[in-house]
């Protein structure tokens, strides 16, 4: 008798999150539907298995038939970047909304969302190590966003017992940056490892955690992500040292952690990054 076929649900594959992590997500067995309303991404080798789909996150019956016989949804459509409130409150926070009552009613149990460390953006850095997830400190509009779209998870977990992680993704990049960046990387390698820990989550519960990479240098508790079974491998020093033999001297934790994003050089409501 063939093995059951698995089928994850990817919103905003044309982006630049799933446009590195698509394809380490193949695997035998597994379907994988990527959606978006942007076309498929040249240069992309898409994994056996995959079909793209133009559906937008706003078209309720498009989202449901995408959904129809789903196991999860992996939710990184959405604007990455500060803007104006009402765009923002029209994709990422009511775009959310429908793509998580969309999956409630195709019976997809489990999801992942991508959060951002700028829900916190306004946090001492050095409150990052802490164990408890840190309550919302918001550092823009965006950063709002995120944050209702973590509430929006805890939600649909508690009401509809629906297992969801929110990722509060850090610094992706496909190479390790120097400094900041390293102690906040999150590598497309361990971003598909976190996305492989929340599909199998089946707990009826909404887990918080970093998005970020097993870092010598990192900033962050990774207790929250290793209680939901996400066991990150790559390593910002390690990888300079591999890719161009520095190792760059640690950065102690310092200032908010959204950085810049919380400067008067970033107002909030306007377009930027």
């Amino acid at each position: 008798m063939p093995a059951e076929t698995e089928t994850i649900v990817i919103t905003g594959a044309a982006g630049r999150i799933g446009r590195e992590v698509v394809p380490l997500l193949g695997r035998p067995g597994r379907e994988l539907r990527l959606v978006d309303t942007a076309p498929a991404p040249s240069g992309v080798d898409l994994p056996d298995g995959a079909s793209w789909h133009d559906v937008a996150i706003e078209d309720d019956a498009g989202m449901r038939k995408v959904l129809a016989g789903a196991s999860a949804v992996v939710h990184l459509a959405g604007l990455s970047s500060e803007r104006p409130w009402a765009d923002l409150l029209r994709v990422n926070i009511d775009g959310t909304q429908r793509v998580l009552e969309a999956a409630r009613h195709s019976g997809v149990r489990r999801v992942l969302l991508a959060s951002s460390i700028h829900a916190v953006g306004f946090a001492p850095a050095v409150d990052a190590a802490s164990d408890a997830p840190l309550l919302p400190r918001p550092d823009t509009f965006y950063g709002v966003s995120k944050a209702a779209m973590e509430a929006l998870g805890s939600l649909y977990a508690d009401r509809f017992g629906m297992s969801i992680v929110s990722a509060r993704i850090c610094a992706f990049t496909s190479e390790a940056g120097d400094r900041r960046g390293g102690a906040q990387w999150l590598s497309p390698g361990d971003m598909a490892r976190l996305i492989e820990a929340a599909i199998v989550l089946d707990d009826g519960r909404h887990h918080l955690v970093w998005g970020v990479s097993d870092n010598a240098d990192g900033w962050f508790s990774l207790e929250a992500g290793h209680a939901m079974g996400y066991r990150p491998e790559d390593d910002s020093r390690e990888a300079r040292r591999l890719s161009d033999g520095t190792a760059p001297a640690p950065l102690a934790p310092f200032g908010p952690l959204g950085g810049v994003f919380t400067d008067d050089a970033h107002p909030v409501g306007e377009t930027w990054g």
